[in-house]
């Protein structure tokens, strides 16, 4: 499943995304860290062994997002949600094992495409790491991360079929910071 799949699933098509939304557009569960110890009988401290964050398992063959609602800001959780999917949607829920290193680096990858399309970003003419952040409601220090992949490479054809779907959006935020441009230079 790609990202624009899980955009279509979702009827996603404007930043920020809202990475639970996304996941339960394409059947996964995203419960906090508090339900599960209520509903699936599991102590806080089971939960903490498995990640301080968030992590992701299997219930009678669904996949479930757990996420520690207490340990950190709301743009970490968000990003959590989304690399939690990642797992699930590259297959790496369910064997009996935690993910290697190479697939918490995909897990990674994912969250960043998802919360953070660099096709839109390109389009909208986000121009520093405080923009990208805002606009896509991640860290300052994943923004950094993604924007320096702005200018990277050209665009592909799920990049097209992304820049379709967010293309009202992409409309209204560049109207958006051409009124804010023009405000600017009548103060000057």
């Amino acid at each position: 499943m790609s990202i624009c799949d899980i955009y279509k699933a979702g009827d996603i098509s404007s930043l920020p995304v809202d990475p639970i939304a996304a996941a339960t557009a394409v059947g996964v569960k995203t419960v906090s860290y508090s339900d599960i110890c209520g509903v699936y009988c599991r102590s806080m401290e089971e939960m903490y062994r498995e990640s301080r964050f968030g992590f992701s398992f299997e219930e009678d063959g669904k996949s479930v997002i757990a996420v520690n609602e207490n340990a950190c800001g709301l743009r970490r959780r968000r990003f959590t949600v989304a690399h939690e999917l990642g797992h699930c949607v590259l297959g790496h829920v369910g064997r009996g094992r935690k993910p290697n290193g190479l697939e918490e680096r995909a897990a990674d990858r994912f969250a960043a495409a998802l919360l953070a399309p660099v096709s839109v970003l390109r389009m909208c003419g986000v121009s520093s790491p405080e923009e990208t952040a805002r606009l896509c409601g991640i860290t300052i220090t994943a923004a950094r991360l993604r924007f320096s992949e702005i200018t990277r490479g050209g665009f592909g054809e799920e990049d097209a079929l992304i820049i379709m779907r967010f293309s009202g959006f992409i409309d209204r935020y560049l109207q958006c910071k051409s009124v804010k441009s023009r405000q600017i230079d009548i103060f000057k």
